[in-house]
């Protein structure tokens, strides 16, 4: 790969490797069963919407329980992307759901955020760290987990917690139920971006877009409205955009059906992200080679769309201008 790449959205939980969950589970006695592990890590071609994908998330949230098993597996990460040729990454990860051996919410952030640190001090790579709230949470766990944004994004620190999101399976809550809870965010001058429009419809994005969200997760149904488009024109919205992953979840019918391109050519902020690189069996080498291939862009347009990638970052101005120096250095602008 010769250009350097930008994650936005990726998971920690979908994008653990074989061999850390292979370490985790002799760590706890976790028994495969005889299973293949692979198989249970990943989605196959039979993969028929966004509740079957997310099926594939019930091994780490198994093995993903103590501090350590988190700081590890966040280290582990950051060290594949930096092996990748990325220079920068957001990883999101819903510390309510590593509750379940007695972890609290502050201490599972606590616990991923040394792990990238630690992955970034030995690759020279810059990452940060996403909290999400999820749509299936409570509201308490919910208002926790922004309330824990809040306090770390204060610190303003390199490779830590840059902001929020929220995920799970759209629509199984209305979009509006959010609004005051994001809204609070909003206030306190934390960034955040919004899971909408991946299987849900173009709606959930505009009202995304009204809560304060700078960025769209996937954002597919954007395409179905003219309005909508307009608007993530006029306010600048960067979309992350999954596209192996959206084939998986059914969120476009195929590939010539997603709408990335479109985005692209009148002028939206569109990004091409892995999502969860174990779950969709994907790399940013692997989006990149679809899109060229099927959609028709062209070496100059992922360039642009990385650029729009670091214009959309949460991460300090510092940081950015570090990280669009070296895609300057890169293209030769330098």
């Amino acid at each position: 790969m010769g250009r350097p790449e930008t994650d936005l959205h990726l998971h920690l939980d979908g994008s653990l490797s074989i061999d850390v969950v292979k370490t985790l589970a002799d760590r706890t006695g976790y028994d495969f069963g005889g299973k293949n592990v692979k198989e249970l890590l990943s989605v196959g071609e039979n993969c028929e919407s966004l509740p079957d994908y997310l099926k594939c998330f019930d091994l780490p949230g198994i093995l993903l329980q103590t501090e350590e098993a988190l700081e590890y597996a966040a280290c582990d990460l950051v060290k594949r992307l930096a092996g990748q040729g990325l220079v920068y990454a957001e990883i999101r990860f819903a510390p309510q759901l590593h509750k379940q051996k007695g972890l609290t919410q502050g201490q599972a952030v606590e616990a991923v955020v040394k792990g990238v640190r630690t992955g970034c001090k030995e690759t020279g790579i810059y990452a940060g760290v996403l909290l999400c709230a999820m749509v299936n949470g409570s509201d308490a766990e919910n208002e926790e987990t922004m309330e824990l944004a809040k306090a770390f994004c204060k610190e303003k620190a390199v490779n830590g917690v840059v902001g929020a999101d929220i995920a799970g399976p759209e629509g199984f809550v209305p979009m509006a139920h959010f609004e005051g809870m994001f809204k609070r965010v909003y206030q306190a001058g934390v960034p955040f971006t919004i899971h909408a429009g991946e299987c849900g419809d173009y709606e959930n994005v505009v009202r995304a877009v009204a809560f304060g969200a700078k960025r769209i997760g996937h954002g597919c149904a954007a395409i179905q409205s003219e309005e909508c488009m307009r608007l993530l024109e006029r306010e600048k919205i960067t979309l992350e955009m999954c596209v192996v992953s959206n084939l998986q979840t059914k969120a476009v019918a195929g590939i010539e059906d997603h709408p990335l391109k479109k985005f692209f050519d009148r002028g939206i902020r569109v990004t091409y992200n892995t999502d969860n690189m174990t779950v969709s069996d994907t790399s940013l080498e692997r989006e990149a080679e679809l899109i060229t291939r099927k959609l028709g862009f062209r070496e100059e347009d992922l360039r642009k769309m990385n650029e729009y990638a670091v214009e959309g970052a949460f991460a300090g101005e510092e940081v950015k201008r570090k990280i669009y120096d070296i895609l300057k250095r890169q293209a030769g602008e330098y």
